[in-house]
Order: structure tokens, then sequence, then C-alpha cells
């Protein structure tokens, strides 16, 4: 799956042409149809894994200069609200792989979803000069910041690939562990995608510690002035295909007292 990657967004700026919305379709019409059913329907029960009594206590960020450096670059230019955004993904991230067991570079997921939004930042929506689309302004603004940290270029590009895949509705492990992570965990804070995998003890530890303020509708917002400045991209894409409806549907919130 090309789309998201740094030589597509090279070639396209961040536009989808029609074979791209057909084939971003196709390759995510199943499992998002499959994560959405589960949900809804299975949002007042827990799961199996949920029942593990998996607490914010078991997950740590790694102690890295890299991990340090990239949460001062979070705080630098986002708000208190984006933040905890970004931190309540990597805890989901980590989370779930821990649940299925998936190997990673714990330091690239952290930064990963640390960095995830930089393109919804004042500082970094105009990063670079040409790309059309925030997921892809974020990306190129983490590269750079990556390579100033000294990281070579094989895995700045997978940092790259990571954060601008993540507004393409599904990534699968094949298209990378570190992509499908923040992808996945990135879904579940915005929308409740597989948000039964989780306690409400979990949700509710994590709601307390890094509240929502006014995210949703920050992000609402966000995305619809994306849509119409940009509209062409995959954001433009998600708000025609209702994800004002998912935002506010997300039936994890109200549960997590939110």
């Amino acid at each position: 799956m090309h789309i998201g990657r740094q030589a597509w967004m090279a070639q396209t700026l961040g536009d989808l042409s029609l074979k791209d919305r057909m084939q971003l379709l196709s390759h995510s019409l199943f499992p998002v149809l499959k994560q959405s059913i589960k949900m809804y329907a299975l949002a007042g029960r827990t799961q199996s894994n949920a029942r593990l009594g998996l607490s914010l206590d078991d997950l740590l960020l790694p102690d890295s200069n890299d991990v340090k450096h990239a949460i001062e670059k979070m705080q630098s230019c986002s708000s208190i609200a984006l933040q905890n955004h970004c931190l309540r993904t990597w805890h989901y991230a980590v989370a779930f792989a821990k649940m299925h067991d998936l190997k990673h570079d714990h330091e690239l997921l952290a930064v990963s979803c640390l960095l995830h939004d930089l393109g919804m930042t004042e500082q970094h929506y105009q990063h670079h000069e040409t790309c059309r689309c925030f997921a892809g302004q974020g990306a190129y603004a983490a590269k750079d910041w990556s390579i100033e940290q000294g990281w070579q270029i094989p895995r700045a590009d997978q940092l790259f690939d990571a954060i601008s895949m993540h507004m393409n509705p599904y990534v699968a492990v094949d298209d990378g562990v570190e992509a499908h992570l923040l992808q996945q965990a990135a879904s579940c804070d915005v929308i409740g995608s597989r948000g039964f995998e989780f306690s409400p003890q979990f949700r509710k530890q994590l709601f307390q510690q890094y509240p929502r303020l006014d995210f949703n509708q920050h992000m609402l917002e966000f995305t619809q002035h994306e849509a119409f400045t940009r509209p062409q991209s995959r954001t433009a894409m998600v708000v025609q295909s209702g994800f004002k409806h998912l935002v506010n549907l997300n039936p994890y919130l109200e549960k997590a007292g939110q």
C-alpha cells in the first residue's frame, strides 16, 4: 500500500487521484467495517484482553534522549489538548502492541505518536512548501527534526511514513508495525475504534491523566478547514465520509466520564 508514503507524497503533493481513492477504499473497507461493528456492538462489554487489568503504570515511555526531545518538540508548538491526544495515542499504541504481541521499535513508535500531529500546529501547517496534506506536513516536520537529532535517513523515512500514513482509513501490520499501531491508536482515541479492547477503568485512568479538554471541537474544526482548503486530501475524503458523526458518536467517552 503506497498511499501516504514519502514517494507518493512527493509525487502527488498529497492529492488523491480517483485511482487512489478506489485503492484506499478497497484496502480499508472490510477491516474498517469490521472494527466499526465491533466498536458499537461491544461498547458495553469487557473483552478478555481488557480483563488482563492493564494499567497506565504498566506503560512507560522509553527513557531515551530522542523521546525526551520529541516531548519537548511536541510541547513547543502544540496545545495541551493536542499534547494529551498524542500521549493517549501512544498509550493505546503500546497497549495494542502488548496485547497482540506485536514486536516493534519502541523509540520509533513513541516518537511517531508524540509528533504525529505536528501538521495540525500553526508552526508546521505549512512546513513544506508544496505539500497539500496536514499529515504530510507533519511527516516532513518530524523527519527534519529527526535528522537534526542525528537519525539515519532510513529510520527518518520510517518516521515519515508512519506519521503520513496515519490519515489512511486503515493501515495493516504488513504496511509497517509502527505505522499500523499509530493509525489504530489515533483512530481509537478520536472515534473509539477498538475501544472495546480496554477496560472502563483503563480508559478512565487515561482520561484523568490526559484529559480531552476541547480536543474534539478542535479536531472537528481543523478537519473541516483542511477539507475546505485542501479538497483533494485524505482528510477531505474522511470528512466527506461522515467523520464528524464518528467523532460525536464515539461510544467510549461517556463511559469514561467524558
